[in-house]
């Protein structure tokens, strides 16, 4: 249990993945009521989450160093995401023509570090660990559908986007409120 107190005393932004949760799955359901607008503008708002998905991670990294074990692995994914937001919020063109790629990759990355959280979590012994995992796996499953088949069209695309920041949201929510509970417990008096 001292392990556990060590790691996630000072856990008190559970918060900033629960906004960006909320936020991934709002994006879900507006790709979903606007499908033949949401390929146009997906490069640029798919952009702007993945900056923004790096500055929250950048905060989180940053504010829980001295606690979080392996916070450095968020910081260099806050920092890698940064900079492909930027990139990509700089040329639209190019991120317009390459955005499925872009996508695949970006939530292949995401749903691998889902499932290293799910397990880090296991090891934790924090219940629901399963249900993170299984979105991880999920997450990866249609990233990899994403780059496998470009030629699905425009309107799969913007399902499988759709369904992808969904699962990402989901995981997100729930991975925040593990760290609540977490936190809650471990400030109980005993």
């Amino acid at each position: 249990m001292r392990t556990v107190t060590t790691i996630f005393d000072s856990v008190k932004h559970w918060w900033i993945p629960m906004l960006f949760g909320v936020a991934m799955i709002a994006t879900s359901i507006l790709v979903l009521m606007r499908p033949l607008e949401a390929y146009i503008s997906l490069a640029l708002v798919f952009s702007w989450f993945i900056l923004l998905s790096g500055a929250f991670h950048l905060v989180f990294a940053l504010q829980n160093r001295r606690s979080l074990e392996g916070w450095f692995w968020y910081l260099i994914i806050a920092l890698a995401e940064i900079f492909i937001g930027a990139a990509m919020l700089f040329n639209p063109p190019l991120s317009a023509g390459v955005l499925l790629l872009y996508m695949g990759f970006w939530f292949a990355f995401r749903g691998a570090m889902a499932l290293g959280t799910a397990w880090f979590m296991r090891q934790l012994k924090v219940p629901g660990w399963g249900w993170l995992l299984a979105l991880g796996l999920a997450t990866l499953t249609l990233s990899f559908l994403m780059v496998l088949r470009p030629a699905i069209g425009v309107l799969s695309i913007v399902a499988l986007t759709s369904a992808a920041f969904m699962l990402m949201g989901i995981f997100s929510v729930t991975f925040a409120l593990g760290l609540k509970k977490l936190n809650r417990l471990l400030h109980e008096p005993a």
